[in-house]
């Protein structure tokens, strides 16, 4: 949240969980996590792992900033997937360590495009909306996209993303037959995903950009193709939810506060383009609690729990 600070004990405690039972008891890579309480969008868990799984001692989204701002580069490696070629960076500062995802892609399609049933003009693929997402996400108090700053590596202007360890890719967790272990909390999860794509207006949603992690937590990457201009919807019909504290910071989304917190990585067409889809998504929404009842729209988020299903860390991205 902001001006809060993070309970880092408690993120460890969610993620050294207890003992699974029989053979895995004994095996570190399957762990039992055991949840925390948490205020709409995972207040109090920020999931923030260092390279050994550990939580990285950074009490605000100040602090981990300033790192990915300012840490040491140690090493860059090719991640091998994603359009963008991005790198994986390890970074080190007064003895934290912990993982980046570096992209300084800008690239532009001139003309008009039809892109999931939209038509965008100049659509633009830039590493500075990943930075974009994670202060809205802010703004919002979701706590489900990575932390992003801009950075410059090896004189190349880029994007420094914090590296969300021990997770797998939806698409890979549905090829190894990988079920949620609470189905409630994984829908409700996906509809505040929905919610956030169509406010961003996320032109590459897809199952390969939603990470989760051993606590079945899904946290939502790659928005180098978000912030279109135009001011219509992706998928409108996929808006039939909303998570009651997501709810209430979209309506009380304030134009001034975006364009303070996202100016600096989006233009005034962009900025327009998210007010004018956010009023489009509150729109939806109310027309569906009209129709439908409150109870039937607005939902809050279940609490995370010893669900006793861990996403198999053995062979999770990291």
């Amino acid at each position: 949240m902001r001006g809060k600070r993070w309970d880092v004990s408690w993120a460890y405690m969610l993620l050294v969980g207890v003992a699974c039972v029989g053979a895995e008891a004994t095996d570190p890579t399957r762990l039992d996590p055991v949840g925390v309480a948490g205020v709409g969008a995972e207040a109090t868990d920020p999931g923030w792992l260092g390279p050994d799984g550990q939580p990285l001692p950074f009490a605000t989204h100040e602090e981990v900033e300033e790192f990915l701002r300012t840490a040491e580069v140690v090493s860059i490696e090719d991640v091998g997937t994603g359009v963008t070629l991005p790198r994986k960076l390890l970074l080190e500062k007064g003895g934290v360590r912990a993982h980046a995802i570096f992209k300084d892609v800008d690239e532009r399609t001139p003309g008009v495009s039809r892109v999931k049933g939209l038509t965008l003009t100049n659509w633009h693929d830039y590493h500075l909306y990943d930075c974009a997402a994670y202060q809205l996400d802010r703004i919002l108090e979701m706590n489900h996209v990575p932390p992003s700053v801009p950075r410059t590596v090896n004189n190349r202007d880029g994007t420094a993303t914090l590296w969300i360890e021990h997770t797998i890719m939806d698409v890979d967790r549905r090829e190894r037959g990988l079920e949620p272990p609470s189905m409630i909390r994984w829908h409700q999860q996906q509809k505040m995903m929905f919610v956030f794509d169509a406010l961003v207006g996320n032109a590459d949603a897809n199952l390969s950009n939603v990470l989760i992690d051993r606590t079945w937590k899904l946290w939502f990457i790659d928005h180098t193709r978000s912030f279109v201009t135009s001011k219509k919807l992706f998928a409108p019909k996929s808006l039939v939810h909303c998570e009651r504290g997501l709810w209430r910071a979209i309506n009380e989304l304030d134009k001034g506060d975006v364009k303070e917190r996202l100016g600096p990585f989006l233009d005034g067409k962009e900025i327009e383009a998210v007010m004018a889809r956010r009023d489009e998504i509150v729109k939806i929404i109310q027309q569906e609690i009209k129709d439908r009842g409150e109870a039937s729209v607005l939902y809050d988020l279940q609490r995370p729990g010893a669900f006793g299903l861990p996403v198999d860390a053995s062979q999770a991205r990291s």
